[in-house]
């Protein structure tokens, strides 16, 4: 698993994402336009907008290579063969994922074009929040229905922000104390003592908000405390709360003792070293999120049943009210039957009245079927002769009416072969 090429490419993308975020923070919300600059303040600014440009790129990079590589996955197909015959186009075109991933690219293109221009803080402060918060739509967060989901997606966008915010941040203000130390000047030694106090105190509300929406995700993602040692998925959060506690252990120390002690030159030196250690700690943390990506939280832990066959087009799709099972059976375009099993989250038995299917093809690439499914003697509901013209990633819906009238919808891609 830690050699795990997509875990990886997902800790680099959030690391590069989180570093571009977080020194747009640092300028312009830390520095920001009142404070007094050193006169020779400029080299600074160019080593800084260097860093955002350069992590700006590794973000971009990073998640060009994340769509193929699970489009590779999706597809069933070598990345090769993704790449020349447009399968990643599909992906980009018929999925959640790929949708965010344009978007966030035209943002990372507009903070790059803002931070060339050195104009609009407040906006290049927004475009870096968006950038940073849209992956949470993409997530575990992002795929929960109902108001539960809601505040799971907002308890995910507090904590990405929060990261950014933080351990963003921490490589520029390195940066800043190291030019202190250089100067030796005492403009610039007033300029980072008023830039480690300001961002002391977003530390502060950084691990508060951490802490807190931490909390949050761990309840929607865990189905109780005993996942933190009996499952991969729990075993990982326990080590990452191990990383967070070492790391506000450092802060705290940073805030109580070398701060008060600054501008001395030992201070200096000991709150870089610190904050070094810190961005270490926070790499392993960020490794920790791309292998976390990889695994089923177990409080979505639904697995599909054994002996699917090889040639078939399957999905599980769960809400907090009902899952359903869908098997296209050839999972290839041209005439295929649907089987789906409906059950509860217990995997209780749905009294359902009927079983509507809809089946929409890829980038409106035709018409939507839709179809009203038999129910079968042993429970499941079918719907026959289905004619599927066109290969590629389809959405498929089911919505259950149950025998009181109400109705509950369920939708997922579906890749059908060529």
């Amino acid at each position: 698993m830690i050699a795990d090429p997509l875990a990886l490419i997902r800790g680099a993308h959030f690391a590069a994402t989180l570093l571009a975020s977080g020194t747009v923070c640092f300028m312009a919300g830390i520095i920001g336009p009142h404070v007094r600059l050193p006169q020779d303040f400029s080299v600074l600014r160019r080593r800084l907008n260097a860093m955002i440009g350069i992590a700006l790129a590794l973000a971009i990079l990073t998640g060009a290579m994340w769509l193929v590589w699970l489009a590779s996955v999706i597809l069933g197909e070598p990345l090769l063969d993704v790449c020349l015959h447009g399968g990643a186009l599909s992906v980009v075109a018929d999925t959640r994922f790929g949708w965010i991933s344009c978007a966030r690219l035209a943002l990372a293109l507009l903070l790059g074009l803002l931070i060339v221009l050195q104009a609009w803080r407040s906006l290049q402060l927004a475009t870096a929040a968006a950038f940073l918060a849209l992956p949470a739509l993409a997530g575990h967060a992002g795929a929960t229905p109902g108001l539960n989901g809601d505040f799971h997606l907002l308890s995910d966008v507090v904590h990405l922000l929060a990261a950014g915010a933080w351990l963003g941040g921490l490589p520029a203000l390195v940066l800043l104390l190291y030019t202190a130390r250089c100067a030796a000047k005492s403009r610039w030694y007033d300029l980072s003592i008023e830039v480690t106090r300001r961002f002391s105190v977003l530390g502060v509300v950084s691990v508060g908000a951490l802490l807190a929406s931490g909390i949050v995700n761990a309840w929607n993602l865990l189905d109780s405390p005993r996942d933190l040692w009996a499952s991969d998925y729990g075993r990982l959060i326990a080590l990452k709360i191990g990383l967070f506690v070492a790391m506000t252990t450092i802060a705290a120390a940073n805030k109580f003792s070398l701060t008060a002690r600054l501008p001395g030159r030992t201070a200096l030196r000991g709150l870089q070293r610190n904050s070094l250690a810190e961005i270490g700690l926070g790499i392993c943390v960020l490794a920790l999120v791309g292998l976390l990506g990889r695994l089923p939280p177990p409080a979505h832990g639904h697995s599909g049943p054994s002996g699917i066959p090889p040639d078939v087009a399957f999905t599980h799709i769960h809400v907090p009210e009902a899952m359903a099972d869908v098997t296209i059976d050839p999972g290839r375009a041209g005439r295929v039957s649907v089987t789906i099993h409906v059950a509860r989250e217990d995997f209780s038995t749905i009294a359902a009245k009927d079983v509507q299917l809809v089946l929409e093809p890829p980038a409106a690439l035709g018409e939507s079927v839709k179809r009203t499914a038999d129910k079968q003697p042993n429970g499941t509901w079918v719907v026959n002769d289905i004619d599927l013209p066109t290969p590629g990633i389809w959405t498929v819906r089911v919505n259950i009416t149950s025998q009181s009238g109400t109705t509950i919808m369920l939708d997922a891609p579906i890749v059908i072969a060529r």
